[in-house]
């Protein structure tokens, strides 16, 4: 590429552009499922906990449990929320990064180690909050949100950081190759 030319913008390779529409769908679907059945998940997710006392820390003392009771349920209903908004965000930000990646990586392989840690971190990330929302009924608050760092965002979370630095490595590259 010549000094002050632009690029071609190159679109995302579609099983990219595939998983990413896929996520944002998802994130609509479960946007709407939390309304409709709002009631619904948080009678099953209480009727979880209350046999799980001990995973809760249930005493047997309305006034102290339902306190506890209603925590666990406002952490559930946030994790349901925040996979909705991660969910949206994080199929927004495939597209555009692979769309980075597939413009302006130097090599064929460059370009497919790029889009597969952003399409595969990126669409992975969100889970956690639903495995996290899942798990808190079973497992409660803290336990679930370790399990989840640990089976999904770490892993996931991990793959989207290393491949946005070596996006941004690949594009300085590029810059200073043309300055």
């Amino acid at each position: 590429m010549t000094e002050g030319a632009h690029p071609t913008w190159r679109l995302p390779p579609a099983p990219a552009l595939l998983v990413a529409l896929l996520l944002i769908a998802c994130a609509e679907i479960s946007g709407a499922s939390m309304v409709r059945f709002k009631l619904e998940l948080a009678r099953w997710a209480r009727g979880t906990m209350l046999a799980r006392p001990e995973v809760h820390g249930l005493v047997g003392v309305r006034d102290v449990d339902e306190q506890i009771m209603d925590e666990a349920l406002t952490r559930f209903d946030g994790g349901l929320r925040l996979f909705h908004m991660h969910a949206e965000g994080m199929g927004t930000i495939i597209i555009l990064t692979t769309m980075v990646a597939a413009t302006w990586a130097p090599t064929p392989g460059w370009r497919r180690a790029l889009v597969a840690l952003l399409t595969a971190g990126g669409a992975g990330y969100p889970v956690g909050y639903l495995v996290w929302a899942a798990l808190i009924p079973f497992r409660g608050v803290e336990d679930g949100k370790r399990l989840a760092e640990w089976l999904v965002w770490i892993p996931f979370g991990g793959a989207t950081i290393v491949a946005m630095w070596l996006l941004v490595g690949v594009l300085v590259m590029r810059l200073r190759s043309n300055g």
